[in-house]
């Protein structure tokens, strides 16, 4: 027989939500699920042995999109980041966001 070439595969974290989020508006939800996504790409490139994972247990995480807050956590055995908590942080930066949109429709 030939030679088994071995593959590795980064498989992506998924993403969970486990808080109400029913005040959060659809495309705002969006952006929360691709920033994570891309944060979970970026964590698939982290060496298991890295200190980073250690601080990762021990600091809790953010991310703010569009005025709300949503504090998430990461489960690297399973390759999950939950989200756990969201509040409204600002209306500013949601009232950016639809002027700038409504400055694209014209």
């Amino acid at each position: 027989m030939g030679e088994r070439s071995s593959l590795m595969w980064h498989v992506p974290y998924r993403v969970q939500l486990r808080c109400a989020v029913g005040s959060v508006p659809a495309a705002t939800l969006g952006r929360l699920r691709s920033r994570l996504r891309e944060i979970g790409h970026s964590l698939s490139a982290v060496s298991s042995s890295s200190a980073f994972w250690t601080s990762m247990t021990e600091s809790p995480l953010f991310v703010d999109v569009e005025g709300w807050r949503f504090k998430y956590g990461i489960d690297r055995e399973s390759q999950v980041l939950t989200v756990l908590e969201v509040t409204r942080v600002s209306e500013a930066p949601a009232a950016y966001e639809r002027a700038k949109a409504d400055r694209k429709r014209y």
